[in-house]
């Protein structure tokens, strides 16, 4: 990748819809955001292997989610309080708004308030359904 190619991470976008729907929104505050597609892996040696041999399952689709507190969007709050798996969306950078992954995700939220520091907001996702990539 060329460094005209590489992205700055301030331009990053989550995005939800409460209701599970396609009707996504930005989330306010939001300052981070991680997603992990690891395969779990199954062990396959056999007698005579010279090392461990391995065979992929299916992704273990998660991450995180960080924002600073904002007392008028409790959206967070209100779907990990929730029982309804919302779609979101994951943007990387809002230059280039058609590179995503979307899914359904289970929320927890958690807030975090010390003396010295903003109030910051908090929590982990998992898949509720199938997650794709975007182009």
């Amino acid at each position: 990748m060329a460094a005209v190619d590489r992205a700055s991470g301030d331009r990053g976008q989550v995005k939800l819809d409460p209701l599970g729907g396609s009707a996504v929104v930005a989330v306010a505050s939001m300052n981070k955001w991680s997603a992990s597609f690891a395969k779990e892996m199954y062990k396959a040696t056999a007698f005579g292997d010279l090392n461990q041999i391995y065979s992929p399952g299916l992704p273990d689709v998660g991450g995180s989610l960080g924002a600073f507190w904002d007392p008028t969007d409790r959206t967070l709050f209100s779907i990990a309080l929730g029982t309804v798996a919302p779609f979101m969306h994951l943007i990387p950078n809002t230059l280039t708004p058609t590179f995503l992954w979307k899914g359904l995700a289970w929320l927890d939220a958690g807030i975090d308030v010390g003396q010295g520091g903003m109030v910051t907001v908090s929590g982990n996702w998992k898949a509720a359904g199938n997650w794709t990539m975007l182009p």
